[in-house]
């Protein structure tokens, strides 16, 4: 158990000592938020989505009332849980993308990234993605999630788009098209572990790339649309018509 409470001869210091300025008491309470925050991550890597505010008070050694008064509610624990790994994501979705790399290396690094997470972090990726109570707070701040993280891929992907001299502006549906993609593979992976996070990459990866490399030969679709009153007939047409009423 991790134990967050503060030992005795601490408090008594705290008492005896001199009044806490303000910064220091937002300080502390930032401190604090945080082993409470660690408590419950050590929870939940072993629970899973099943994670309640009881077990995570008895890991810190408090009671729920404190808990509470730290994260307001269970959608509150969630919303912590999930900025702080978002925030480890983002950071190294960043430097996947900043290499300087070939495009195919690129591509294949920032899928690996996102893989890397869900095989390091099993139950928290189902905490986060399954989200305890499934209320409307969790299902906004899983769709922010995502949202997140496909804005961070069609940055990067818009750059590359316009270094080729390709429209730019096919980024942001490309973008979250790939993020959703690795989503769902990526929970179909962990549920069934049916290959190596390295195969899974490599398959995603040969799929996204077929599509990318035609971009050079992709021209724009000409819409096509009905003859206007008046518009000449195509050669052969008024014949074509007249033999069929002839029938």
């Amino acid at each position: 158990m991790t134990s967050t409470r503060p030992d005795r001869h601490e408090r008594h210091a705290r008492r005896a000592g001199a009044p806490e300025t303000a910064e220091q008491r937002v300080a502390r309470r930032a401190a604090r938020r945080e082993e409470l925050l660690d408590a419950a991550v050590a929870v939940i890597r072993r629970q899973g989505p099943t994670t309640s505010m009881e077990q995570v008070a008895t890991e810190a050694g408090i009671t729920k009332p404190i808990l509470y008064r730290h994260f307001g509610h269970r959608d509150g624990l969630t919303h912590a849980v999930a900025e702080r790994f978002m925030a480890e994501i983002r950071r190294d979705l960043r430097a996947a993308l900043a290499q300087d790399a070939p495009p195919r290396v690129l591509l294949e690094q920032t899928i690996d990234t996102y893989l890397e997470f869900v095989e390091r972090e099993p139950q928290v990726y189902r905490f986060l993605m399954e989200g305890p109570g499934g209320g409307s707070e969790t299902v906004a701040l899983l769709s922010s999630f995502m949202r997140q993280i496909g804005q961070e891929v069609a940055l990067v992907l818009g750059e590359q788009l316009r270094a080729v001299g390709a429209d730019s502006g096919a980024a942001e549906p490309w973008a979250y098209g790939l993020v959703g993609m690795v989503h769902l593979a990526g929970d179909w992976w962990l549920e069934r572990q049916p290959m190596p996070r390295a195969r899974l990459v490599e398959y995603l990866a040969t799929l996204v790339w077929s599509g990318l490399a035609r971009v050079d030969s992709v021209t724009p679709v000409t819409p096509v649309t009905p003859e206007t009153p008046g518009t000449p007939a195509t050669p052969g047409t008024e014949h074509d018509e007249q033999e069929e009423s002839n029938r």
